[in-house]
Protein backbone atom coordinates (compact mmCIF):
# COMPACT_ATOMS: atom_id res chain seq x y z
CA UNK A 1 0.00 0.00 0.00
CA UNK A 2 1.48 3.33 -1.03
CA UNK A 3 1.92 6.31 1.24
CA UNK A 4 -0.78 8.23 -0.71
CA UNK A 5 -3.34 5.46 -0.22
CA UNK A 6 -2.60 5.38 3.48
CA UNK A 7 -3.15 9.12 3.76
CA UNK A 8 -6.45 8.89 1.85
CA UNK A 9 -7.68 6.14 4.15
CA UNK A 10 -6.75 8.21 7.21
CA UNK A 11 -8.53 11.25 5.79
CA UNK A 12 -11.69 9.25 5.05
CA UNK A 13 -11.59 7.81 8.54
CA UNK A 14 -11.47 11.28 10.08
CA UNK A 15 -14.58 12.38 8.10
CA UNK A 16 -16.48 9.24 9.13
CA UNK A 17 -15.46 9.72 12.73
CA UNK A 18 -16.67 13.33 12.63
CA UNK A 19 -20.08 12.28 11.34
CA UNK A 20 -20.43 9.50 13.93
CA UNK A 21 -19.36 11.85 16.73
CA UNK A 22 -22.02 14.37 15.66
CA UNK A 23 -24.81 11.79 15.86
CA UNK A 24 -23.56 10.40 19.19
CA UNK A 25 -23.35 13.89 20.69
CA UNK A 26 -26.90 14.68 19.57
CA UNK A 27 -28.09 11.43 21.14
CA UNK A 28 -27.47 12.98 24.54
CA UNK A 29 -30.68 14.94 24.01
CA UNK A 30 -32.73 11.90 22.90
CA UNK A 31 -36.16 11.64 24.50
CA UNK A 32 -38.54 8.73 24.87
CA UNK A 33 -40.19 7.56 21.63
CA UNK A 34 -43.78 8.42 20.83
CA UNK A 35 -46.28 5.90 22.14
CA UNK A 36 -47.27 3.26 19.62
CA UNK A 37 -50.57 3.53 17.77
CA UNK A 38 -52.49 1.78 15.02
CA UNK A 39 -51.51 1.57 11.36
CA UNK A 40 -53.12 4.20 9.17
CA UNK A 41 -53.39 5.02 5.43
CA UNK A 42 -50.32 6.65 3.92
CA UNK A 43 -50.46 10.05 2.26
CA UNK A 44 -48.57 10.03 -1.12
CA UNK A 45 -45.34 11.98 -0.98
CA UNK A 46 -41.92 12.44 -2.51
CA UNK A 47 -39.21 9.85 -2.05
CA UNK A 48 -35.50 10.69 -2.01
CA UNK A 49 -34.09 10.99 -5.52
CA UNK A 50 -30.95 9.03 -6.46
CA UNK A 51 -27.83 10.98 -5.66
CA UNK A 52 -25.86 12.48 -8.52
CA UNK A 53 -22.07 12.24 -8.35
CA UNK A 54 -20.41 15.44 -7.20
CA UNK A 55 -19.18 17.41 -10.20
CA UNK A 56 -21.92 16.40 -12.62
CA UNK A 57 -24.14 19.19 -13.96
CA UNK A 58 -27.72 19.66 -12.73
CA UNK A 59 -30.20 17.69 -14.83
CA UNK A 60 -33.77 18.43 -15.82
CA UNK A 61 -33.66 22.18 -15.14
CA UNK A 62 -35.83 24.15 -17.55
CA UNK A 63 -34.38 27.60 -18.18
CA UNK A 64 -36.82 28.44 -20.98
CA UNK A 65 -38.84 30.76 -18.75
CA UNK A 66 -35.96 32.76 -17.37
CA UNK A 67 -32.24 33.24 -17.47
CA UNK A 68 -29.50 33.71 -14.96
CA UNK A 69 -28.00 37.17 -15.18
CA UNK A 70 -25.65 38.85 -12.73
CA UNK A 71 -26.74 36.68 -9.86
CA UNK A 72 -30.48 36.99 -10.40
CA UNK A 73 -33.21 35.26 -12.35
CA UNK A 74 -35.35 37.20 -14.81
CA UNK A 75 -38.68 35.43 -14.73
CA UNK A 76 -41.26 34.99 -17.44
CA UNK A 77 -44.42 37.16 -17.28
CA UNK A 78 -46.61 36.77 -14.20
CA UNK A 79 -48.74 33.66 -14.29
CA UNK A 80 -46.16 31.58 -16.19
CA UNK A 81 -44.88 28.61 -14.20
CA UNK A 82 -41.36 27.37 -14.90
CA UNK A 83 -39.04 25.06 -13.02
CA UNK A 84 -36.09 27.46 -13.06
CA UNK A 85 -35.07 28.85 -9.68
CA UNK A 86 -32.44 31.22 -8.42
CA UNK A 87 -31.07 29.71 -5.27
CA UNK A 88 -27.68 29.08 -3.87
CA UNK A 89 -28.21 25.41 -4.38
CA UNK A 90 -27.93 26.02 -8.15
CA UNK A 91 -24.23 26.55 -7.47
CA UNK A 92 -23.95 23.09 -5.95
CA UNK A 93 -23.51 20.04 -8.09
CA UNK A 94 -26.10 17.33 -7.74
CA UNK A 95 -29.20 19.52 -7.68
CA UNK A 96 -32.41 18.10 -9.10
CA UNK A 97 -35.68 19.88 -9.68
CA UNK A 98 -38.49 18.61 -7.41
CA UNK A 99 -40.98 16.20 -8.96
CA UNK A 100 -43.69 18.85 -9.30
CA UNK A 101 -44.03 22.62 -9.15
CA UNK A 102 -45.14 24.47 -6.03
CA UNK A 103 -48.87 25.10 -5.94
CA UNK A 104 -48.28 28.84 -5.76
CA UNK A 105 -45.19 29.83 -7.81
CA UNK A 106 -42.91 32.40 -6.28
CA UNK A 107 -41.98 35.56 -8.12
CA UNK A 108 -38.21 35.77 -7.74
CA UNK A 109 -36.65 39.20 -7.43
CA UNK A 110 -33.09 40.34 -6.79
CA UNK A 111 -32.66 40.86 -3.03
CA UNK A 112 -29.11 41.98 -2.18
CA UNK A 113 -30.10 42.45 1.47
CA UNK A 114 -30.43 38.66 1.91
CA UNK A 115 -27.22 38.06 3.84
CA UNK A 116 -26.70 36.55 7.27
CA UNK A 117 -25.55 39.90 8.63
CA UNK A 118 -28.32 41.98 7.03
CA UNK A 119 -31.39 39.83 7.59
CA UNK A 120 -33.30 40.56 10.81
CA UNK A 121 -33.77 37.88 13.44
CA UNK A 122 -37.56 37.84 13.11
CA UNK A 123 -39.44 37.13 9.87
CA UNK A 124 -41.62 39.24 7.63
CA UNK A 125 -44.72 37.53 6.23
CA UNK A 126 -45.11 37.90 2.46
CA UNK A 127 -48.32 37.89 0.44
CA UNK A 128 -47.36 34.50 -0.95
CA UNK A 129 -47.05 33.15 2.61
CA UNK A 130 -50.59 34.35 3.28
CA UNK A 131 -51.82 32.58 0.13
CA UNK A 132 -50.19 29.31 1.19
CA UNK A 133 -51.74 29.61 4.64
CA UNK A 134 -55.21 30.39 3.24
CA UNK A 135 -54.97 27.42 0.90
CA UNK A 136 -54.15 25.17 3.85
CA UNK A 137 -57.12 26.37 5.86
CA UNK A 138 -59.35 25.62 2.88
CA UNK A 139 -57.91 22.08 2.88
CA UNK A 140 -58.72 21.62 6.55
CA UNK A 141 -55.32 22.29 8.12
CA UNK A 142 -55.46 23.26 11.78
CA UNK A 143 -54.90 27.02 12.26
CA UNK A 144 -53.93 26.38 15.91
CA UNK A 145 -51.26 23.75 15.23
CA UNK A 146 -47.66 23.95 14.04
CA UNK A 147 -45.14 21.18 13.41
CA UNK A 148 -41.40 20.96 13.95
CA UNK A 149 -39.07 19.23 11.49
CA UNK A 150 -35.65 19.14 13.07
CA UNK A 151 -32.69 17.49 14.77
CA UNK A 152 -31.45 17.42 18.38
CA UNK A 153 -31.77 21.22 18.56
CA UNK A 154 -35.54 20.75 18.29
CA UNK A 155 -36.26 17.98 20.79
CA UNK A 156 -38.38 18.31 23.93
CA UNK A 157 -37.99 19.04 26.77
CA UNK A 158 -35.47 21.68 25.67
CA UNK A 159 -37.00 23.30 22.60
CA UNK A 160 -40.30 25.21 23.14
CA UNK A 161 -41.74 22.49 25.41
CA UNK A 162 -41.67 24.63 28.60
CA UNK A 163 -44.38 26.85 27.13
CA UNK A 164 -46.83 23.94 27.28
CA UNK A 165 -45.85 22.92 30.82
CA UNK A 166 -46.84 26.13 32.58
CA UNK A 167 -45.51 29.28 34.19
CA UNK A 168 -43.35 27.29 36.58
CA UNK A 169 -41.13 26.45 33.57
CA UNK A 170 -40.79 29.92 32.02
CA UNK A 171 -40.95 33.63 32.79
CA UNK A 172 -41.73 35.96 29.89
CA UNK A 173 -40.53 39.03 31.80
CA UNK A 174 -40.80 42.05 29.46
CA UNK A 175 -42.20 39.83 26.69
CA UNK A 176 -45.60 39.22 28.34
CA UNK A 177 -47.45 39.95 25.08
CA UNK A 178 -46.17 36.61 23.78
CA UNK A 179 -48.50 34.77 26.16
CA UNK A 180 -51.41 35.13 23.71
CA UNK A 181 -49.42 33.18 21.12
CA UNK A 182 -48.56 30.50 23.69
CA UNK A 183 -52.28 30.18 24.41
CA UNK A 184 -53.19 30.17 20.71
CA UNK A 185 -50.90 27.24 19.84
CA UNK A 186 -51.45 25.38 23.11
CA UNK A 187 -50.30 21.78 22.68
CA UNK A 188 -47.92 22.36 19.76
CA UNK A 189 -44.95 23.52 21.84
CA UNK A 190 -44.41 20.38 23.88
CA UNK A 191 -45.75 17.86 21.39
CA UNK A 192 -43.21 15.24 20.23
CA UNK A 193 -43.01 15.70 16.47
CA UNK A 194 -42.79 12.59 14.30
CA UNK A 195 -40.25 14.48 12.15
CA UNK A 196 -37.78 15.39 14.91
CA UNK A 197 -34.94 13.10 15.93
CA UNK A 198 -31.35 13.22 17.06
CA UNK A 199 -29.01 12.91 14.08
CA UNK A 200 -31.82 14.01 11.74
CA UNK A 201 -31.00 15.40 8.28
CA UNK A 202 -33.22 16.76 5.53
CA UNK A 203 -32.86 13.53 3.52
CA UNK A 204 -33.85 11.54 6.62
CA UNK A 205 -37.13 13.49 6.63
CA UNK A 206 -38.08 11.58 3.45
CA UNK A 207 -36.79 8.16 4.52
CA UNK A 208 -39.28 5.63 5.99
CA UNK A 209 -36.31 4.11 7.86
CA UNK A 210 -36.57 7.09 10.25
CA UNK A 211 -40.34 6.82 10.78
CA UNK A 212 -42.04 5.70 13.97
CA UNK A 213 -43.19 2.19 13.03
CA UNK A 214 -45.96 2.25 15.62
CA UNK A 215 -47.68 5.30 14.11
CA UNK A 216 -46.52 5.69 10.52
CA UNK A 217 -47.28 3.53 7.49
CA UNK A 218 -44.72 1.01 6.24
CA UNK A 219 -43.56 3.26 3.39
CA UNK A 220 -44.40 6.60 5.00
CA UNK A 221 -41.66 9.12 5.64
CA UNK A 222 -41.32 11.07 8.91
CA UNK A 223 -42.34 14.28 7.12
CA UNK A 224 -45.41 12.72 5.52
CA UNK A 225 -46.39 11.01 8.76
CA UNK A 226 -46.06 14.20 10.81
CA UNK A 227 -48.19 16.17 8.33
CA UNK A 228 -50.90 13.50 8.22
CA UNK A 229 -51.11 13.05 11.98
CA UNK A 230 -50.82 16.70 13.08
CA UNK A 231 -52.35 18.54 10.07
CA UNK A 232 -50.48 21.76 10.92
CA UNK A 233 -50.98 25.09 9.23
CA UNK A 234 -47.32 26.04 9.85
CA UNK A 235 -44.12 23.95 9.85
CA UNK A 236 -40.77 25.01 11.30
CA UNK A 237 -37.93 23.64 9.15
CA UNK A 238 -35.03 23.45 11.62
CA UNK A 239 -32.33 21.45 9.87
CA UNK A 240 -28.77 21.87 8.68
CA UNK A 241 -26.39 20.97 11.52
CA UNK A 242 -26.20 17.27 10.59
CA UNK A 243 -26.14 18.20 6.89
CA UNK A 244 -22.84 20.04 7.25
CA UNK A 245 -20.90 17.10 5.76
CA UNK A 246 -23.38 16.49 2.93
CA UNK A 247 -24.07 20.01 1.73
CA UNK A 248 -24.13 19.15 -1.98
CA UNK A 249 -27.62 17.66 -1.57
CA UNK A 250 -28.98 19.96 1.11
CA UNK A 251 -30.47 22.68 -1.09
CA UNK A 252 -32.32 20.33 -3.44
CA UNK A 253 -33.70 18.26 -0.56
CA UNK A 254 -34.83 21.34 1.33
CA UNK A 255 -36.60 22.62 -1.78
CA UNK A 256 -38.34 19.27 -2.06
CA UNK A 257 -39.54 19.56 1.54
CA UNK A 258 -40.74 23.10 0.90
CA UNK A 259 -42.70 22.01 -2.17
CA UNK A 260 -44.16 19.07 -0.27
CA UNK A 261 -45.47 21.36 2.46
CA UNK A 262 -46.67 24.15 0.19
CA UNK A 263 -48.66 21.77 -2.02
CA UNK A 264 -50.58 20.74 1.10
CA UNK A 265 -51.17 24.31 2.22
CA UNK A 266 -48.65 24.22 5.08
CA UNK A 267 -46.52 27.35 5.46
CA UNK A 268 -42.81 26.50 5.91
CA UNK A 269 -40.85 28.75 8.25
CA UNK A 270 -37.11 28.44 7.61
CA UNK A 271 -34.39 28.97 10.21
CA UNK A 272 -30.64 29.51 10.14
CA UNK A 273 -28.43 27.69 12.63
CA UNK A 274 -25.96 28.99 15.20
CA UNK A 275 -23.08 26.66 14.33
CA UNK A 276 -20.71 26.65 11.38
CA UNK A 277 -19.56 23.03 11.29
CA UNK A 278 -19.11 23.22 7.52
CA UNK A 279 -16.56 26.04 7.95
CA UNK A 280 -17.91 28.55 5.42
CA UNK A 281 -21.56 28.99 6.47
CA UNK A 282 -22.76 27.59 3.14
CA UNK A 283 -25.65 25.72 4.79
CA UNK A 284 -27.00 28.96 6.23
CA UNK A 285 -26.48 30.70 2.89
CA UNK A 286 -28.53 28.02 1.15
CA UNK A 287 -31.30 28.51 3.72
CA UNK A 288 -31.25 32.25 3.04
CA UNK A 289 -31.51 31.62 -0.69
CA UNK A 290 -34.46 29.28 -0.23
CA UNK A 291 -36.31 31.80 1.93
CA UNK A 292 -35.68 34.49 -0.66
CA UNK A 293 -36.65 32.45 -3.70
CA UNK A 294 -39.80 30.99 -2.16
CA UNK A 295 -40.81 34.18 -0.29
CA UNK A 296 -41.04 32.32 2.99
CA UNK A 297 -40.65 33.57 6.58
CA UNK A 298 -37.07 33.32 7.85
CA UNK A 299 -36.00 33.05 11.48
CA UNK A 300 -32.37 34.20 11.43
CA UNK A 301 -31.25 32.45 14.60
CA UNK A 302 -27.63 32.80 13.48
CA UNK A 303 -27.80 36.57 13.91
CA UNK A 304 -29.48 36.27 17.32
CA UNK A 305 -26.46 34.35 18.64
CA UNK A 306 -23.69 36.63 17.39
CA UNK A 307 -23.64 38.74 20.56
CA UNK A 308 -23.62 35.73 22.91
CA UNK A 309 -20.47 34.38 24.58
CA UNK A 310 -19.02 31.80 22.16
CA UNK A 311 -22.12 32.39 20.01
CA UNK A 312 -24.18 30.47 22.56
CA UNK A 313 -22.31 27.22 21.84
CA UNK A 314 -20.55 24.76 24.13
CA UNK A 315 -17.07 23.47 23.39
CA UNK A 316 -18.20 20.95 20.73
CA UNK A 317 -19.17 23.86 18.48
CA UNK A 318 -22.82 23.02 17.86
CA UNK A 319 -24.72 22.20 21.06
CA UNK A 320 -26.18 25.23 22.86
CA UNK A 321 -25.38 26.57 26.30
CA UNK A 322 -28.23 26.09 28.76
CA UNK A 323 -30.19 28.02 31.37
CA UNK A 324 -33.80 28.10 32.52
CA UNK A 325 -36.23 30.04 30.35
CA UNK A 326 -36.28 33.21 32.42
CA UNK A 327 -36.54 36.08 29.96
CA UNK A 328 -36.26 38.57 32.83
CA UNK A 329 -32.80 37.24 33.73
CA UNK A 330 -29.90 38.96 31.96
CA UNK A 331 -27.52 36.10 32.65
CA UNK A 332 -29.97 33.54 31.24
CA UNK A 333 -30.30 35.67 28.10
CA UNK A 334 -26.59 35.09 27.47
CA UNK A 335 -27.17 31.35 26.81
CA UNK A 336 -27.98 29.66 23.53
CA UNK A 337 -31.05 27.70 24.63
CA UNK A 338 -32.78 30.67 26.25
CA UNK A 339 -32.20 32.86 23.20
CA UNK A 340 -33.31 30.01 20.94
CA UNK A 341 -36.60 29.57 22.79
CA UNK A 342 -37.24 33.30 23.07
CA UNK A 343 -36.58 34.09 19.40
CA UNK A 344 -38.45 30.95 18.27
CA UNK A 345 -41.49 32.09 20.25
CA UNK A 346 -41.11 35.61 18.83
CA UNK A 347 -40.92 34.11 15.34
CA UNK A 348 -44.10 32.08 15.81
CA UNK A 349 -45.78 35.20 17.18
CA UNK A 350 -44.62 37.33 14.22
CA UNK A 351 -45.86 34.73 11.73
CA UNK A 352 -49.20 34.41 13.51
CA UNK A 353 -49.73 38.18 13.51
CA UNK A 354 -48.55 38.48 9.92
CA UNK A 355 -51.08 35.87 8.88
CA UNK A 356 -53.76 37.39 11.14
CA UNK A 357 -54.32 33.83 12.40
CA UNK A 358 -57.39 33.41 14.57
Amino acid sequence: MTWLKVQNIKRSGRWCAAGVALVIACAALQTAPVAAGGKVPVDPEYQPAPRIPVGSPPNGIDFSGGKLQSGRLLMAPAGTVTSARLSMQLELSGMQVPDSQPLLPAKILPRPEYTLEAMPVLPIVSERARQIYAHGLARGMNPRAFSKIGDCMSVPPYFLAPFDVGLQRYNLGPYSKLQSTIDFYDGSFGRKSLAVSTGFTITAAFSPMWSDAGICGANESPLGCEVRVNRPSIALLLLGTNDAYNGAFFGASMQRAIDFLVERGILPVLATKADNLEGDDHINKIILGLARDNQLPLWNFWRATRALPDYGLVSDGFHLTFAKNRFNDREALKTGWVVRNLTALQTIDAVRRGLDAR
